[in-house]
């Protein structure tokens, strides 16, 4: 039984493979080649004569046909299709999954399928002779007839007929779903574009519409200003904005000329601004007088965006205010001499939404402090993105299909950019650096997903440390969450950050279907997100080559390791990429178990975590020492040796096959620093300084940013840091170096220290729902099952079997180590157990005396370690001599 399963099981050698699949496609054509041809005249076994043979493989071709033809039935024809596909995954060198359950599936179909067959009515023979189910067939058909009927024997043998496609094939309800999912990916990003043009459309409509009516209304304030009219008296206790109705166009005309401005007259001419007429319309005029957007429209698609507005509504009237809009104090009615009241001018607001803007800003002053403002364009505005469908890459022993990436959401468009309520806030960030004697200007407003940027000029003579000591009191001006204030690069400005008042959900698929993550030729590109500006932020682990992240609780870090796990998913197959998670929460990274990528289940146990990093050293020492061997510097020279395919009988090409990165991610690094600190950042350093070479990567996180935990020796050795919203200053200087992170938004908002460099940078991580991640997880698991590195989660030993301690070598101490009693006897006395103790009293090295303190610990006579102090014993004093007498 075991050779039957070695048939449909290749071999490490792909030329060995090429061969045997070459052998059995040939075996296969000749076959279908007999039972083409076949004529019941032939000489076969039964049947001998001197006739000619007309099959198209010879007396050996007939006879095969006739025996297969005469128990099968047409069934046969099934022979050389399982033979094809044998062969086929023979040429591919792909394993055959539980190659047991297909020899079932193989041994059903040869006696359910004549059945099938000979179920068919009319009574049909093969070639006029042979009934079309065969002597298996007809036997089974007839016995299931007698038992239970025919219409029993229907449903059993077409319910066992499926239960054959079952057993042969890789089919699942699951499967089923992603191969729909798959193959449904063309129209799904037609269906996208589709929706992607027509939102473009209505924004290019809606940026239009907007620009027309503040164009309008513009040209409404430069004629109110140039000729103004009398305004109605208002009151100094009113409001300072009333609404005046518009006029009507069929009722109404424009009144005749007032009164000039600031004369006297009757209360009825000072309120009459309209007159009704009945006859002697004229539409010119009425354009000229009040803007027509009939008259203003140049093609059909612009009156069809006017006449969408064209519903009249209030317009604002506002009067100037009295003292500036910093200076705000009780204004006195305004009088002449003998008591008249004077008419005051007015200017129309444009019609833009007010948002953080103080009421008694002027439109005319903001319009002219904004009038020398840029406005950058997004860096995502034009951006081209890739629609990732299912691909299929071919590895070394087996070949993946990656995930497409309509398993993920699209986003939607970005908001529109208001720049007059941006200028208006540009106006009271200027205003209020005036107020505490720092002058300057707003040169430019770089809109983005998150925060907006207004690139701030200061005067000659003023410091930067006075601008970036303002950051509070412009919290309080612009009524923000939190501000942030740094240098523009390659600029002479400042940059002040505002968080937005709609905040863009930055989704996974945008990142990943970026130009610069889709074409990345790094299989362990980290999808980052966005910066300030918009653009997408992408990251090669290789050249990182560790990552160290910090962010309290629900700052978003752990979404964004799920986005980074979640970017190697879809870039990289099994065979390229594994993974070991370190999970001490158990709530995190759960939702990953059993996806072919791991190289040990995810580790939720601190002591099994400890023993994964110590393993992972001595992995990289076997890495290092093959690399030496094969004289190459790094893991893709060694896997560029593998581009050319093995001779037929080249040994080492059957030992050897190409390494796979090995990403280690810890979640939460404290609790292991706390339980295991000394063998837990020994490995971690270790790791750090020579792993790189060899591919092998770490992502260490934590909630709780202390130097107890990122210990001086883990920072030197980790250059890549992230920082998302820390609690204190302190933790943010802990992690970076540097204030800043305390001053983060959340929801993924987080400065990223790049390798070689000390600026940081500030990205927005992307977003991914745990349905999606569930949907990418059943796409790996459908492909293949995992497997696990053997061995990989227990303490290593070395060649007698002794457990390895951190340096690398056997523990200064075993279970029969002569002095054990001794320093029990001594721990026991002295009433505390110490290292010290040991090494003082009995004249012994640290690791000697810290292996009998861990003998001690693992018999359950003392307690784990608290810190710098003793530890605590778990026996009574009177424990030893009730052992002696024991003994005795």
């Amino acid at each position: 039984m075991r050779s039957l399963a070695l048939v449909v099981t290749p071999t490490r050698n792909r030329r060995l493979n090429e061969l045997v699949g070459l052998v059995l496609l040939l075996v296969a054509a000749l076959l279908v080649l007999a039972l083409l041809s076949y004529r019941s005249g032939d000489p076969s076994l039964d049947t001998a004569g001197a006739r000619a043979v007309h099959n198209w493989t010879g007396r050996v071709g007939a006879s095969i046909s006739d025996l297969l033809f005469q128990i099968e039935g047409a069934a046969a024809f099934a022979l050389p299709l399982l033979l094809s596909m044998l062969g086929w995954s023979w040429m591919r060198s792909r394993a055959t999954s539980a190659p047991w359950i297909k020899l079932a599936g193989v041994a059903l179909a040869v006696v359910v399928l004549p059945a099938v067959f000979a179920l068919l009515p009319w009574n049909l023979h093969l070639f006029g002779a042979l009934p079309i189910g065969g002597v298996v067939g007809t036997l089974l058909l007839d016995a299931l007839t007698a038992w239970i009927n025919y219409p029993g024997a229907c449903v059993l043998l077409l319910f066992l007929a499926a239960i054959c496609v079952y057993l042969l094939t890789a089919f699942t309800f699951t499967s089923a779903r992603q191969w729909l999912l798959v193959h449904s990916a063309p129209l799904a990003a037609m269906r996208d574009r589709w929706h992607h043009w027509r939102r473009g459309r209505a924004r290019r409509k809606a940026e239009r519409r907007a620009a027309k009516v503040m164009a309008r209304e513009a040209r409404a304030t430069e004629t109110a200003q140039a000729e103004p009219e009398q305004a109605p008296y208002a009151a100094p206790d009113e409001a300072e904005y009333a609404v005046e109705p518009a006029p009507a166009r069929s009722m109404m005309a424009p009144a005749p000329d007032g009164p000039a401005p600031g004369r006297r007259g009757s209360f009825a001419e000072m309120h009459e601004p309209y007159t009704t007429v009945a006859d002697g319309w004229d539409d010119e005029a009425f354009a000229a007088e009040v803007g027509s957007p009939i008259a203003a429209a140049e093609s059909f698609e612009e009156l069809e965006d006017e006449i969408e507005e064209a519903p009249l509504r209030p317009q604002l009237v506002a009067l100037p205010p009295r003292r500036p809009v910093a200076m705000v104090e009780e204004a006195a009615p305004l009088q002449a001499a003998d008591g008249a009241v004077e008419t005051a001018e007015f200017a129309v607001l444009p019609a833009t939404p007010f948002d953080r803007v103080p009421a008694l800003a002027a439109p005319a002053q903001a319009a002219e402090s904004g009038s020398g403002i840029r406005f950058a364009q997004r860096a995502d505005a034009n951006e081209r993105h890739i629609t990732m469908t299912a691909k299929t890459v071919n590895g070394f022993e087996s070949a993946f299909k990656l995930p497409p990436t309509t398993l993920l959401t699209r986003s939607e468009e970005h908001t529109l950019v208001r720049e007059e309520a941006l200028r208006a806030e540009a106006q009271v960030l200027v205003e209020k650096c005036g107020e505490f004697d720092v002058g300057g200007q707003v040169v430019q407003i770089n809109p983005g997903p998150v925060v907006t940027t207004f690139e701030f000029r200061p005067e000659a003579g003023v410091k930067y440390s006075r601008v970036t000591g303002l950051a509070e009191d412009l919290c309080l001006a612009m009524a923000a969450e939190s501000i942030l204030i740094e240098r523009m690069a390659g600029k002479s400005t400042v940059g002040i950050q505002v968080p937005n008042s709609e905040r863009e959900t930055i989704w996974l698929r945008d990142i990943i279907e970026a130009e610069g993550f889709a074409t990345s030729k790094s299989k362990i590109t980290m999808a980052m997100g966005k910066d300030i500006n918009g653009k997408v932020v992408v990251a090669d682990l290789a050249t990182m080559p560790h990552v160290l992240i910090a962010g309290s609780t629900g700052s978003g870090k752990s979404v964004a390791i799920n986005a980074m796990i979640m970017s190697v998913l879809f870039k990289a197959t099994p065979e390229q990429v594994r993974l070991i998670l370190v999970d001490p929460k158990r709530v995190e990274l759960g939702m990953y178990e059993g996806i072919p990528h791991l190289f040990t289940p995810i580790i939720t146990e601190p002591k099994l975590a400890a023993n994964a990093l110590k393993n992972a050293v001595r992995e990289m020492e076997r890495r290092l020492k093959l690399l030496a061997s094969r004289s190459v510097r790094n893991i893709d020279q060694y896997n560029r040796l593998f581009d050319t395919q093995p001779t037929l009988w080249d040994e080492q090409g059957v030992e050897e096959k190409p390494l796979p990165y090995i990403m280690i991610i810890i979640d939460e690094l404290a609790d292991l620093m706390i339980l295991d600190k000394s063998n837990v950042e020994e490995a971690i350093t270790r790791l750090a300084q020579m792993a790189r070479a060899v591919g092998i990567h770490l992502i260490l996180a934590t909630q709780r940013p202390s130097v107890d935990v990122i210990t001086g020796l883990i920072k030197a050795n980790v250059p890549t840091r992230m920082s998302f919203r820390l609690a204190t200053k302190i933790d943010s200087r802990t992690i970076l170096d540097t204030n800043g992170a305390e001053s983060l938004l959340g929801r993924g908002d987080m400065l990223f220290l790049p390798p070689g460099t000390s600026r940081l940078v500030r990205v927005h991580a992307p977003f991914v729902t745990e349905k999606e991640t569930a949907a990418v997880v059943s796409f790996w698991k459908a492909q293949a099952d995992v497997q696990y590195a053997e061995g990989f989660l227990d303490a290593p030993k070395d060649a007698n079997g002794r457990e390895i301690d951190g340096d690398g070598a056997g523990g200064g101490a075993d279970e029969n180590d002569p002095l054990f009693d001794d320093a029990v006897r001594l721990v026991f006395e002295f009433g505390k157990a110490s290292t010290s103790l040991l090494q003082r009293r009995m004249r012994i090295g640290y690791g000697r005396a810290a292996a009998l303190i861990d003998m001690m610990e693992r018999d359950g006579l003392v307690g784990p370690p608290e810190g710098s102090k003793p530890r605590e014993l778990l026996k009574p004093a009177s424990w030893l001599n009730e052992s002696d007498e024991a003994l005795r």
